[in-house]
């Protein structure tokens, strides 16, 4: 059994209210380029109540520094965090969980491939995991979650995936090498869109004439 209590940011001894900046039990508050109400003054990671992920503060100090010293200005601040937990077998995840899509849009789709159907997995004796992708009708992906061994390194396609605005039939697409756990992605996603294909019109129409050729 895990309990999660949570973290707050401690800001204690640092001076703040000597320059002036502006905080509060959350932590210290910032703009969307990560910079208190002191303009010289940033500040990243959970001491500004984001995300208290070590990879998300990284990523801002980087975005903060560019700020403060390269002309124009970054947002220090992303929709697609991927969290993993470090357990046997790791749990990864991003964007929405079902139930927060299916909060969202009324045509949610979840789409699952267990671990036991992918060969990599089989091999090692890792069938215990799943590959989960929510996402709409349209092929348009919204979450992920994963659970196998390797599940921190596979989150990452799925990442790029959803930044770029790719959907499921995008993912079919993509030569996957075998055989590798990420294999399963592009099966699920291969899966889905054959499914979506013969259930439009064109499908109907295609099963149809089949029946007529037998």
């Amino acid at each position: 059994m895990l309990y999660a209590t949570g973290r707050r940011p401690v800001v204690d001894g640092l001076d703040l209210e000597a320059a002036g900046v502006v905080f509060d039990h959350s932590g210290i508050r910032v703009d969307d380029r990560m910079r208190t109400n002191a303009k010289h003054i940033y500040a990243v990671g959970d001491c500004n109540g984001s995300p208290q992920f070590t990879h998300y503060a990284g990523w801002q100090g980087a975005m903060a520094a560019r700020n403060a010293i390269l002309p124009g200005t970054d947002p220090g601040t992303v929709e697609l965090v991927p969290r993993v937990t470090f357990t046997d077998p790791e749990v990864a995840s991003v964007g929405f969980s079902e139930a927060e899509a299916l909060g969202m849009h009324d045509d949610v789709v979840v789409s699952k491939r267990p671990m036991s159907r992918v060969d990599r997995a089989i091999t090692e004796g890792s069938g215990d995991g799943v590959l989960k992708v929510v996402h709409r009708r349209d092929g348009t992906i919204l979450g992920v979650t994963i659970v196998a061994p390797p599940a921190g390194e596979m989150i990452h396609e799925w990442i790029v995936a959803m930044n770029s605005g790719q959907k499921m039939g995008d993912m079919a697409q993509a030569l996957h090498a075998y055989p590798t756990y990420s294999l399963g992605a592009q099966q699920l996603a291969a899966e889905v869109r054959l499914a979506g294909a013969l259930g439009g019109i064109s499908g109907r129409l295609a099963k149809q004439l089949s029946r007529v050729v037998r």
